[in-house]
């Protein structure tokens, strides 16, 4: 049995798989009681262990907002472990150390806001793709028509029929699939007054075109905090 395995690589984070987009938004949050405000300008920041994945998707959300008349900018180049994240684990030893940095590059950009994208969760699954034709054998010797598959997935028929359909099963094409998910998450703050505006969870199963899913997660959760009217331009 041949068995291929299709690896997704972490380093892309972000997505796309056949001919539409495989990134969908799971749900998204926002304190109804909030009322809409403006937001000068935004930070956008990827916590991603690879620089041109972070740089794709920072820059996809940036432009985003932008054709929406909102000031957003992004971090890969200027903050705090831009583009090095995967390069450096010492450094999340020191929490206090980083939170400052954070805070002093808000400061020095004069940010009013900040997004951070991050990854909750990832998901494997295999899954076997059957390229053969065997399960209609019976039909060519009698009992139920070409295709007919009985109960627990045995052909209907005489034993001779059953014999050709198992043997036929020994020698198929099929093989192997490896199905990566990738579960994001995105959080917008008001850096100002310290407080969670808004935020969103996305799915995205099997990987194939960065920059392109990129720019569909982008205008996943910016249109989505346009049409709840977390902020005005």
């Amino acid at each position: 049995m041949k068995k291929i395995t299709k690896v997704f690589i972490l380093a892309s984070i972000l997505f796309a798989s056949g001919c539409g987009s495989s990134t969908k938004l799971v749900g998204s949050w926002t304190d109804k009681e909030n009322k809409s405000i403006h937001l000068e300008k935004i930070g956008v920041a990827a916590l991603t262990p690879n620089t041109s994945g972070r740089y794709l998707i920072e820059r996809a959300i940036a432009a985003n907002f932008k054709t929406n008349n909102i000031n957003a900018v992004a971090t890969y180049d200027t903050w705090p472990l831009a583009g090095r994240i995967g390069e450096n684990p010492e450094v999340f030893k020191d929490s206090e150390a980083l939170k400052n940095k954070v805070k002093a590059k808000v400061a020095e950009q004069e940010m009013d806001g900040l997004m951070i994208i991050s990854l909750i969760d990832k998901e494997t699954s295999e899954r076997y793709v059957n390229t053969n034709n065997y399960y209609g054998a019976a039909g060519y010797y009698g009992g139920a028509p070409m295709g007919t598959v009985g109960f627990y997935g045995h052909p209907y028929g005489a034993y001779y029929n059953y014999y050709a359909y198992a043997a036929g099963t020994m020698y198929d094409t099929g093989y192997y699939v490896e199905d990566v998910t990738y579960y994001l998450e995105a959080k917008l703050f008001d850096a100002k007054n310290d407080k969670l505006l808004w935020f969103a969870r996305t799915k995205t199963t099997n990987l194939e075109d960065v920059e392109k899913e990129a720019a569909v997660f982008a205008d996943l959760i910016v249109k989505d905090i346009m049409a709840k009217k977390v902020i005005v331009p």
